[in-house]
């Protein structure tokens, strides 16, 4: 299933699958990156196939990952009335910042219960 957009409470239940994807992402890339040092070309196409398989299966659900390094993902929204992103990062327990499109990482603000984000109902 996938969404143009996210509310707060369907990208909050989509976070433990979506943590959960992430360790899988990063440890299939360091296996990859592991055997391209190690020069073993037949692990490198097989991790590889499965960073884009996992890849795949996050971005299939409307999800943007933005750095695999820092577990950096943004689920689209609609704050304000202004296209934005609800943001999460490896760490954070909780869905806890925000920001417009054209702010980037940067532009993250706090969820404050003060927002219009768009929802479902």
């Amino acid at each position: 299933m996938s969404f143009e957009y996210f509310d707060l409470e369907t990208a909050r239940k989509l976070l433990p699958w979506v943590k959960t994807k992430m360790k899988e992402l990063k440890s299939a890339q360091l296996n990859a990156e592991k055997a391209l040092v190690s020069g073993k070309k037949e692990y490198i196409e097989i991790y590889s196939i499965e960073v884009d398989r996992i890849l795949r299966e996050i971005t299939e659900k409307g999800i943007v990952v933005r750095d695999v390094n820092i577990g950096l993902v943004d689920f689209p929204a609609v704050i304000n009335e202004k296209p934005a992103y609800l943001c999460w990062k490896e760490g954070e327990e909780d869905i806890m910042y925000w920001h417009y499109v054209e702010e980037g990482f940067r532009g993250r603000k706090r969820i404050t219960g003060r927002e219009n984000i768009l929802s479902y109902l």
